[in-house]
């Protein structure tokens, strides 16, 4: 089993890439194809078309072109670096791709609310921005009754303490009362923030 990839580097543009996945072409002897979910390192600037391939991801891909090839198809679907991969390295790579995707969120300013801090892989926290008791956590749900992808809630809570931490809240959380607003797939979570509190600026 292979290490699991780090969450964070660099995207081709030269700012810092997070771990996300994406459909890359590729030359082939008999035509331009395609493969799907392949794990990339990019900026998330929705107007960068650059990104960073792991060196263990350009290898595999070296490996999967030669099959395309030899079945002569122009289109397939990245895995890892065996058809038999175990559970545990997907399960591995599954919690990188999650890292970096609550990483990106650090230092985000929306206009109803602000992020204060990250745990990688588990929540992202939000304080309002038009009241200071306030607070909303998207957290990842490992279990969402079956349903395909990766899943987060997200969820409202007054904390009257300054500061809040994440000891903070797993203290408070044991008798405090948190209201969840709704649970969404990881590919609308970017929307639902922006419904939710409006258009965001990274914080300098």
């Amino acid at each position: 089993m292979c290490d699991p990839m780090d969450p964070i580097d660099v995207c081709g543009c030269g700012d810092i890439g997070y771990l996300t996945t994406r459909k890359i072409p590729i030359d082939l002897a008999h035509g331009v194809g395609y493969i799907d979910n392949v794990p990339v390192y990019h900026c998330q600037a929705t107007s960068c078309q650059e990104y960073t391939l792991p060196p263990e991801v350009s290898r595999r891909l070296e490996d999967i072109a030669e099959e395309m090839e030899r079945t002569q198809t122009l289109k397939a679907t990245y895995t890892g670096t065996s058809p038999r991969e175990s559970s545990s390295g997907l399960q591995n790579h599954q919690q990188t791709l999650l890292e970096a995707f609550t990483l990106k969120f650090r230092n985000r300013v929306y206009e109803d609310a602000q992020v204060i801090f990250v745990v990688p892989g588990e929540a992202v926290f939000l304080q309002s921005t038009l009241e200071n008791s306030e607070f909303y956590v998207l957290r990842y749900e490992d279990d969402n009754s079956g349903a395909s992808g990766l899943w987060f809630s997200l969820s409202k809570f007054y904390y009257e303490e300054p500061n809040l931490t994440y000891e903070d809240f797993l203290d408070w959380s044991e008798s405090g009362y948190i209201k969840e607003i709704g649970r969404v797939v990881i590919d609308d979570v970017e929307d639902t923030l922006i419904d939710e509190f409006g258009d965001w600026a990274v914080n300098s």
